[in-house]
C-alpha cells in the first residue's frame, strides 16, 4: 500500500510540474502607457522629463491665455498617452488640468471653493509614431510645434478644451 501511494505521488508530482511548465506565458498587452514604452528604465525618466518641460511651457503662456478668467490658477496635472506596442504608435493622449477659485462668504465667513478638472485630448493624427511624439514634447517649443503628421499643435488642442 505504501509503495503504491509513493509510486503514485512520484508519478503525479512530475506530471503536474510538467503541465505547468508547458503553459504558454500570457500574451503581452497591446496597449501600454507611453511612460512604459519601450519597456526600459530610460523611457520612464525620458517621459517624466518631457512632461515636466511641457508643464513649464504651459506655465509660460498660461497668464496671457488659458489662465485668464475664473480659473486663474490653472495647473497641468498629468499627461497620459496610450501606445500600440505592436506598432509603436500613439493612440491617444489626455492631459489633465485643475483650476479653482475661492472666496469668503461675507455673511457666514465660510470659505467657498469652485474647482474644475479638465481632460484635454491632444489632437494627434492616427498612428502617430511614438518616437516622433517624444521628440516633439522634448523639443524647443512643445506647445506650438505641429504634431507629427498633423497641422495641429498641442496648443490648438488646449485652446478647444480649456
Amino acid at each position: 500500500m505504501i509503495r503504491t501511494t509513493l509510486a503514485a505521488v512520484l508519478f503525479v508530482l512530475p506530471a503536474a510540474a510538467f503541465a505547468q511548465s508547458t503553459t504558454p506565458p500570457p500574451a503581452p498587452a497591446r496597449y501600454v502607457d507611453l511612460v512604459d514604452w519601450p519597456a526600459s528604465e530610460n523611457s520612464f525618466q525620458r517621459f517624466y522629463d518631457a512632461e515636466a518641460a511641457l508643464g513649464r511651457a504651459f506655465d509660460k503662456v498660461c497668464g496671457d491665455t488659458f489662465c485668464e478668467g475664473d480659473y486663474g490658477n490653472l495647473r497641468p496635472m498629468q499627461l497620459r498617452c496610450s501606445v500600440d506596442a505592436t506598432k509603436g504608435t500613439v493612440k491617444q493622449c489626455l492631459w489633465t488640468f485643475a483650476g479653482s477659485y475661492a472666496g469668503v462668504n461675507p455673511k457666514s465667513g465660510a470659505v467657498q471653493v469652485n474647482a474644475r478638472l479638465y481632460k484635454c485630448r491632444l489632437p494627434l493624427a492616427k498612428d502617430t509614431p511614438a518616437e516622433q511624439f517624444f521628440q516633439l514634447i522634448e523639443g524647443e517649443n512643445p506647445l506650438e510645434a505641429k504634431l507629427p503628421m498633423s497641422r495641429a499643435s498641442i496648443y490648438d488642442g488646449l485652446a478647444t478644451c480649456l
